[in-house]
């Protein structure tokens, strides 16, 4: 079954798919990152969704943490 996840590497954040028998942590490793959300998402739209959400939630934190 094809499977997806949203991973953080230096360049930000991306999906990813995970191979077969691989572990979402094992496919987040191959790509210099690490698995910012442990949910494994059925479709690529349903993890790019998750990115979105993930990327919104840092930014209003990033924002707050500014305004202190």
């Amino acid at each position: 079954m094809q499977s997806f996840i949203v991973v953080e590497t230096d360049d930000g954040l991306m999906v990813a798919e995970v191979a077969g028998g691989s572990s979402p942590e094992a496919e987040a490793e191959k790509l210099g990152g690490v698995l910012v959300d442990p949910t494994l998402y059925a479709t690529y739209e349903d993890a790019y969704d998750a990115l979105l959400i993930i990327d919104a939630e840092s930014r209003a934190d990033s924002a707050e943490s500014v305004d202190e």
